[in-house]
């Protein structure tokens, strides 16, 4: 999945957890100040991890608080993971 895919997947899922249309949610905008709380961004996580097949902690959502800059993280994070 390439940073483009797992940046619209993190769009399609926070608007649906934020219950807006996706052209509201601005890919540089930090997570706080799009709405998410605590209890949302565990939803997203889990979403993600998911679809991703990786596992994630809350620290990765703080320390890459857009959806740019977690889309790279993510890219980046699948891209060195060992084979099964």
């Amino acid at each position: 999945m390439t940073r483009e895919q797992i940046s619209d997947f993190c769009v399609t899922a926070l608007a649906n957890i934020l219950r807006i249309s996706r052209d509201r949610v601005d890919t540089g905008t930090k997570f706080n100040r799009l709405g998410l709380d605590s209890a949302m961004l565990v939803y997203l996580m889990m979403e993600l991890e998911e679809k991703l097949d990786i596992e994630l902690s809350t620290d990765d959502f703080y320390d890459h608080p857009t959806v740019e800059a977690l889309s790279r993280f993510l890219a980046d994070k699948r891209a060195i993971r060992p084979a099964a």
